[in-house]
């Protein structure tokens, strides 16, 4: 099991529409690894590290108690780019590409909103995304920080 440890920032908006029912939008990148053989001109198939990058936007609804919060939605991941990360000096890839570039799953997440102050909600968070027709899921631990306007 490969483990892909990353922090990052997510743009996130939420909109609670009574005590327990939220609306929840986010936005923000995610990669993941992808190892492949590539021919080359001397008949060798080197193992290449690629490293594909995505925008990924979650469209949820949060329901939220005393004990934890669940959030459950769709999910849309966008193929925006890819870097090799092989170590190989004598092999280098000059393109990579996949097909198609927008992929949409299902997102499943568990949390507990702890206030620390009127404004400011620390929130740690677990959550499971397996995406449709592409034989890959994400799964993974967070901790949000977020500010209440």
């Amino acid at each position: 099991m490969e483990q892909n440890m990353q922090t990052g920032i997510v743009f996130s908006y939420e909109n609670q529409l009574s005590r327990h029912n939220e609306f929840e939008v986010d936005l923000n990148q995610r990669s993941r690894n992808q190892y492949l053989t590539v021919p080359i001109d001397d008949g060798t198939y080197p193992l290449s590290h690629i490293k594909e990058k995505y925008l990924n936007l979650p469209l949820l609804y949060k329901f939220y108690s005393k004990v934890v919060n669940v959030s459950t939605g769709v999910t849309v991941d966008y193929f925006v780019g890819w870097k090799d990360l092989t170590k190989l000096g004598s092999v280098e890839l000059r393109s990579y590409s996949i097909s198609p570039k927008l992929y949409v799953g299902w997102t499943l997440k568990v949390g507990k909103a702890i206030k620390l102050s009127p404004r400011f909600i620390l929130e740690p968070e677990i959550w499971f995304n397996p995406l449709f027709d592409y034989e890959y899921s994400y799964s993974g631990v967070a901790v949000k920080l977020k500010y209440k306007l």
